[in-house]
């Protein structure tokens, strides 16, 4: 699964050669990235004249790292992730996002007598990301007044769905386009609490973010390839079932009806036109991380994001 896709020859961007660029995910390829894989299938980003190489992460976590580092061009990370990252002091900024909306919350079963969220009184809740979870479950059971005294969390790590369905947990942090379609077509009947609905401000689920320097260096490579992946994203919402089958044609493995399913979800959610400056959403975001202690103070807004280089 951890594949290197090259995507093609490059024409100049003015420079007399090749522009190429590393872009690394957040995670194995999976619905999210669709728009990505139609941009390599159909060549636009060889139109837009830059080579790209589309990177697998051997950890989630280090995306961030490696753009910081220099190691890489761009990557995908949540937005909260970045914020995190940024105020631990990796240099870091967002150019666009890929996913407009929160992905994550609890899920549980009806059958455990689970109907509003409330019912997880009394609850194990699963989780595999510390220390981020924690506080976000806690955060949501807050606004029904369940104490963090009143439910057990349990790290599971990443075999989540495995310990809701031995019951070993009653809950566990998923997402609504994964583990909730997941549990749906093993015959079960999940109930799922989206995070922004519970205290949680909603979210850029993926940014594409960069090294501030690059955007003084290439700002024109940076451009170029978020044109690309825009015009993956305006092909993927016009023509989704072509689509599906060219990201298919790259991942053959991924043919199922669990994808299938999580893309249909996943679809409404991409950026239009790649936007992520929605500044109310920041600051909203910010203030959530610094008043849980997940970052130590509040961050400028000028530093998180800019629209400089928005196709």
């Amino acid at each position: 699964m951890r594949k290197l896709i090259a995507l093609g020859l490059a024409c100049a961007l003015g420079l007399g050669g090749q522009a190429s660029f590393q872009l690394i995910l957040d995670f194995y390829p999976n619905p999210n990235h669709v728009p990505l894989y139609v941009a390599q299938e159909l060549g636009f980003f060889r139109e837009e004249g830059v080579e790209v190489e589309l990177l697998v992460p051997s950890d989630p976590s280090a995306p961030a790292k490696l753009v910081a580092a220099r190691a890489v061009e761009m990557g995908l990370t949540p937005q909260m992730n970045l914020l995190i990252a940024v105020d631990e002091g990796l240099p870091l900024v967002a150019v666009a996002a890929l996913i407009d909306g929160a992905l994550g919350g609890l899920l549980s079963l009806r059958e455990y007598g689970v109907e509003r969220l409330e019912d997880l009184r009394g609850k194990r809740i699963g989780y595999s990301l510390e220390p981020l979870e924690p506080v976000l479950w806690r955060t949501m059971l807050a606004t029904v007044g369940v104490g963090p005294e009143e439910f057990a969390l349990v790290y599971t790590g990443m075999a989540t769905v495995p310990a809701l369905l031995t019951r070993a947990v009653e809950a566990i942090g998923a997402f609504r386009n994964y583990e909730l379609l997941a549990v749906e077509l093993l015959g079960h009947s999940p109930v799922f609490f989206p995070q922004e609905d519970y205290g949680v401000p909603n979210t850029y689920e993926l940014l594409f973010v960069v090294h501030p320097a690059l955007l003084e260096e290439r700002p024109e490579a940076v451009r170029a390839v978020l044109r690309a992946v825009a015009r993956g994203v305006a092909f993927t919402r016009q023509n989704p079932d072509q689509a599906f089958r060219l990201f298919l044609r790259v991942f053959p493995e991924l043919e199922d009806e669990l994808n299938r399913r999580s893309f249909a979800v996943t679809l409404p959610l991409y950026a239009e036109n790649l936007r992520h400056d929605d500044g109310p959403r920041w600051a909203a975001m910010v203030a959530f991380l610094h008043s849980t202690g997940m970052i130590r103070k509040p961050l400028p807004l000028e530093q998180l994001y800019t629209t400089a280089v928005l196709p």
